[in-house]
């Protein structure tokens, strides 16, 4: 039997993360390295609406994120953006992100920002001294490729903090796998912030995801997500139908579970390239409450 070295070389991939995500498991797991929390928030309105199930999902220049895999489906060029509203402790979550086709693979980059501002700023003989922000900023060059159903992806991570006047960068890496085992069933592995450190490491995090497409106008995707020197596994599952209601004009109902946190949203796509998503998504903790994700992408073929 003839060997295809860039397929053993994929799988290869995805066994070592898979390798990697066990292992995890026993890696001083009394330590909680939060450092960086927006590289783990999610993007794009569409799959936080499910949830934020979209390992095997992504398929436009989201896919930077949650599987540079996934850029390889991209079939021209694609734009994707998203604003958050109504956060709470003045907190602010954006995100942008390009992507392209060409015949060595596609390419794309993905920055996201978060931060807050007017943070009371007293002296060390608690004399107020004004207020000052506090921003994170996170930018991904990605690299997406297929081997006919079998497509892998990269990513490299430069990550800057911006806090009053201090700052600080660093760098680190994410690799993703995505298999289209036939028209109705996707399967993605991904590991994400392997080796970045700001300061201090930020914590690996590693999903495996599946998506099934039963009929047509339904998607239903399920990841399972672990942290880095965290126990636990988060569960999210989503589910979306699309719906032609005009010609040139779909709609789409969303809905999923994000780690026990109810997801809502819908979706209006013109002429099948421009899409308008909105999704009501619950933060983990009390403090952070409920919030609005608007996302505007265009995929041209």
């Amino acid at each position: 039997m003839i060997r295809n070295p860039r397929k053993t070389l994929a799988l290869s991939l995805a066994l070592f993360i898979l390798v990697v995500v066990g292992c995890s498991q026993v890696a001083i797991a009394e330590q909680y390295n939060h450092a960086m929390p927006m590289l783990r928030m999610g993007v794009g309105a569409r799959a936080l609406a499910m949830g934020g199930a979209n390992v095997a999902v992504a398929n436009d220049a989201t896919a930077g994120y949650w599987n540079p895999a996934g850029l390889s489906q991209v079939e021209k060029f694609s734009f994707s953006s998203m604003v958050a509203a109504n956060m709470s402790e003045d907190r602010k979550y954006n995100y942008l992100a390009l992507a392209g086709k060409f015949e060595f693979g596609a390419i794309g980059f993905s920055w996201l920002n978060a931060g807050t501002s007017d943070i009371m700023k007293y002296s060390s003989q608690e004399v107020r001294e004004g207020d000052f922000d506090a921003n994170d900023h996170a930018f991904l060059f990605s690299y997406g490729n297929a081997m006919e159903n079998l497509m892998v992806g990269f990513n490299f991570k430069v990550v800057y903090q911006k806090i009053d006047d201090y700052s600080k960068s660093g760098v680190g890496f994410d690799a993703g796998v995505k298999y289209a085992v036939d028209e109705m069933l996707h399967l993605g592995v991904t590991a994400s912030d392997l080796g970045t450190k700001i300061g201090e490491s930020v914590p690996a995090t590693f999903r495996i995801g599946a998506a099934v497409f039963p009929v047509e106008g339904f998607t239903i995707p399920v990841d399972i997500e672990k942290v880095q020197h965290r126990s636990e596994l988060k569960l999210r599952l989503g589910g979306e139908y699309a719906y032609q209601f005009a010609d040139d004009y779909f709609g789409a109902v969303r809905g999923g579970v994000n780690d026990g946190e109810f997801t809502i949203g819908a979706g209006l796509k013109i002429m099948g390239k421009y899409s308008l998503d909105y999704a009501y998504i619950s933060e983990n903790g009390d403090a952070f409450g409920e919030n609005h994700r608007i996302s505007l992408t265009i995929n041209m073929y």
